[in-house]
């Protein structure tokens, strides 16, 4: 009896770089590509009409990102197994990928044997980062740092999308409407989001997005 074949949904909003992952992955005898999108949106989607045992995802996704795509992955039964791809070495990407759920974290210039290894670790439910973060590292520093956290001091996806917008320049109230909330619950995610920056005003919040990388200047 022929393997099975391990099924990947590839969410990145580089076209190019979709498809050249698609085509050094589809080489490997044990993988499948069986899905790719450019669009966070899409992800539900994609993920319940192609039953997918991997989703190798961006943080940089249009419609919704990254972490807001896992956030609601992981709440399907079953779900598929995360893998996170960032171009830059971001210790808060890293720790919300974990804490969405993810499975592996991966810088866009790891090899593609890390990417291999990553994949066939995520599918029996063990963990991997890649270089310059180390498999021993997740032991030492991710995990702890996932247990030590307080209840309600990590910034929630929904929360980071607000300090987005409105470090943007955005009201609360356009934001709301942005995100296709109501203007109560954006307060509150408003609110939320000050008390664990201990934050003052907008200005604030603009410099914990650049230090975040959430935006750019």
């Amino acid at each position: 009896m022929a393997q099975n074949k391990i099924r990947i949904l590839l969410l990145d909003d580089q076209t190019l770089f979709r498809e050249g992952l698609t085509a050094i992955l589809n080489k490997e005898s044990d993988l499948e590509v069986v899905g790719q999108s450019g669009d966070g949106s899409q992800a539900m989607s994609l993920t319940t009409s192609l039953f997918p045992d991997i989703i190798i995802l961006s943080f940089s996704l249009p419609g919704l990102e990254g972490a807001g795509v896992a956030s609601r992955l992981r709440a399907l039964t079953p779900s598929p197994e995360l893998i996170f791809l960032s171009s830059s070495h971001d210790e808060y990407q890293m720790r919300t990928a974990f804490e969405a759920g993810a499975r592996a974290y991966l810088l866009k210039s790891s090899s593609t044997e890390d990417l291999l290894t990553a994949i066939h670790r995520a599918v029996v439910g063990e963990y991997f980062l890649s270089a310059p973060a180390s498999y021993d590292m997740l032991a030492e520093y991710v995990k702890p740092l996932l247990k030590s956290q307080r209840p309600g001091g990590v910034i929630t996806p929904r929360e980071r999308d607000i300090a987005r917008l409105l470090a943007d320049g955005y009201s609360t109230k356009e934001a709301a409407a942005v995100l296709n909330i109501s203007p109560k619950t954006a307060e509150t995610h408003r609110a939320s989001l000050m008390r664990k920056l201990n934050a003052r005003n907008v200005t604030d919040i603009v410099k914990y997005c650049i230090r975040n990388r959430i935006i750019e200047i």
